[in-house]
């Protein structure tokens, strides 16, 4: 019975919370991540983040952390004109200005750091809601994109506020005054909200936002209290909304004409259309206190929700969503923010390429989205160019646990090949309507490894192309030595053949001197016994051919013979001394063995009977024409 009580007054209460769900507020704070509970401006960044500014920082919210950035707030440049509260911009360089009474910082978003502005030589400073920078000074408006110069008058005042529509820029002076330039620099047009006393109740600070139907929103200050008017740009006409004697902080418009504007006494809730206002005093908080004052600065998010800024409570949030035990599908617009790359240390959320090193093949992403009271309802699409190039859609109820109760989507790639690749994510609150989501890309490359680099082809190249040099060279060295060997070989059979021919000449005019009346008659054939005579001499100079001693006394003992008849019998027969006879049958033995590549030069010489083998090769050059290390076996002996 004590459980169903128990579930009914949770109902009750998740009733109750829905049906005022303008009081009813969750909690953002230092135990969240928070680096300080004093909150002066709130603005939402194109990612779809929120930034806070606190005294002493810029705390960047993505739905599941946040991240700090520091700020030194003795770095930085002076604006003399401006004389008002905190007031925030971001430009379309990714760079967030904060402008406090006469001071102006500026934290680089890219790089997660506040950025020193050198050359500033300006009275003030702003950002016309176009992207559009404009410098003021010397009642000068300049701005670079678009190319633009706006001249004033001391008479108009001073200048608080630029907001640009279309093709026009609409200033606002202390003086209650709106004055329109086209961007030529041409005044169009001036139109004062208010006059007389009104001029000096509110000329302190004022602040100007663009609703819908083209028109313009401001809330003035002043000693009188506070005012909030709207100028319609189409009929060129002033409207007073609401007057008071208390101070009126920030003022923001929600996409379905809602203003909220934060007060020192709460909040209030008007209808742009009807007019009708609710004003809330006292904020209920999630845990069941009340917050009846403190509360600074007010934005709305794209999502629907409404986020406010407290000096000592953080961020307060209130969702357009159905209570948290709602199970209702939610169709809210929703982006991607890239969160982590798990490789790099820049700022992941302005990330859009990337290029990793071959090792560095495995990158991991994480993203989240701004649904920060039913993450849990959130989907994701992807689609990566390395894998099937098709849409896939996840959430938390899907298997592989990417995405997470949290809402958060962790995407792992693993072992990737060198190439380019891209990832393309959605979110949605909606898992069958995609056409208005916002698709968040990263391009990233996987660099070839050096050995696979154009570097290195023109090394493996320049390698290839020295390779082929040298072996076309010793090919070529080969060739020449081989034709100087053929040329060699030419000139030294030539050269055995005019030895030759040049003895056989010499013989015959020999034989012609000893018997020039007879007849020319051929050489007669030897008789057997001298066959006989020249194979037994032939024989026993072979027999002995090793032993270098045996000589023309030994031959000649041998054959019975004295020296000097051996002599006269082998001159008479071969036209040789024995000396010769006995070196010409060791150097033609030696040529045998020569051919036969078996043994050295100088075992050859030792076995043909030579004592040295210079000797030898000074005799056998002699007998051949070449020397025996020449000698291939083609020669023709005669």
């Amino acid at each position: 019975m004590s459980k169903l009580f128990l579930f009914f007054v949770i109902f009750a209460t998740v009733l109750t919370c829905h049906a005022s769900n303008d009081r009813s507020f969750y909690t953002l704070n230092r135990h969240n991540g928070l680096s300080n509970n004093c909150i002066w401006q709130l603005i939402q960044l194109d990612d779809g983040r929120i930034a806070s500014i606190t005294p002493n920082s810029v705390d960047l919210f993505d739905g599941q952390e946040v991240t700090t950035i520091p700020i030194d707030t003795s770095k930085y440049v002076q604006i003399p004109l401006y004389n008002g509260a905190t007031h925030v911009y971001a430009d379309q360089n990714h760079l967030l200005w904060i402008k406090q009474w006469q001071r102006l910082y500026c934290i680089d978003l890219k790089k997660m750091s506040q950025k020193t502005v050198d050359d500033w030589n300006f009275d003030d400073f702003y950002i016309d809601g176009c992207g559009g920078v404009w410098y003021l000074k010397n009642n000068k408006l300049l701005c670079k994109n678009p190319d633009s110069q706006l001249s004033f008058g001391s008479e108009d005042g001073t200048l608080q506020d630029v907001i640009r529509v279309e093709n026009q820029i609409f200033t606002f002076w202390n003086t209650g005054a709106l004055t329109a330039f086209d961007l030529s620099g041409k005044r169009a047009f001036s139109l004062s909200a208010y006059g007389g006393d009104s001029v000096r109740m509110y000329k302190e600070t004022s602040l100007v936002v663009k609703g819908l139907n083209n028109r313009l929103y401001q809330v003035r200050t002043g000693s009188g209290g506070s005012i909030l008017s709207v100028f319609d740009i189409n009929t060129h006409t002033w409207s007073k909304i609401l007057s008071e004697n208390f101070l009126m902080h920030t003022l923001t418009i929600t996409s379905t004409g809602f203003i909220y504007i934060t007060t020192s006494d709460g909040y209030i809730k008007i209808n742009s259309q009807t007019l009708d206002e609710k004003r809330f005093k006292t904020l209920l908080l999630p845990d069941g206190t009340e917050l009846s004052d403190g509360i600074n600065t007010v934005c709305s998010d794209r999502q629907g929700g409404i986020w406010l800024g407290t000096y000592s409570h953080g961020l307060l949030y209130s969702s357009p969503l159905s209570g948290i035990f709602d199970t209702q599908p939610l169709d809210i617009e929703i982006e991607p923010i890239l969160t982590k790359i798990y490789m790099t240390d820049i700022a992941p959320t302005y990330v859009e390429n990337i290029a990793c090193e071959h090792d560095d093949n495995s990158p991991a992403f994480q993203f989240s989205t701004m649904n920060y009271v039913r993450p849990h309802a959130t989907f994701y699409r992807y689609k990566f160019s390395g894998g099937d190039n098709e849409w896939h859609v996840l959430s938390a109820d899907s298997a592989g646990n990417f995405v997470s109760g949290n809402g958060v989507f962790y995407f792992p790639l693993v072992g990737l090949s060198s190439g380019k690749y891209t990832l393309e994510v959605q979110s949605s609150t909606n898992p069958e309507n995609w056409q208005n989501a916002k698709i968040k890309s990263i391009n990233f490359l996987i660099a070839h490894p050096w050995w696979q680099s154009w570097q290195a082809y023109l090394c493996y190249f320049l390698i290839f192309m020295a390779v082929l040099y040298l072996v076309l060279r010793i090919y070529r060295q080969r060739l020449e030595r081989k034709s100087r060997e053929e040329m060699l070989l030419l000139r030294i059979k030539n050269l055995v053949e005019q030895v030759n021919r040049y003895e056989n000449s010499q013989a015959l005019v020999l034989l012609n001197d000893n018997d020039a009346a007879e007849p020319e008659a051929s050489e007669p054939e030897p008789s057997p016994q001298d066959k006989e005579f020249m194979a037994k001499a032939t024989l026993l100079v072979e027999k002995h051919l090793s032993d270098s001693q045996y000589g023309v006394e030994q031959l000649a003992a041998d054959l019975c013979m004295e020296r000097t008849g051996l002599y006269k019998k082998l001159t008479a027969m071969i036209q040789q001394s024995p000396v010769a006879f006995i070196r010409s049958i060791r150097l033609h033995r030696a040529a045998t063995l020569l051919e036969s590549k078996e043994l050295t030069i100088t075992d050859i010489a030792e076995r043909t009977g030579f004592c040295s083998a210079s000797y030898f090769s000074k005799c056998f050059q002699k007998e051949f024409g070449c020397k025996p290390s020449e000698y291939d076996g083609k020669i023709i002996f005669q």
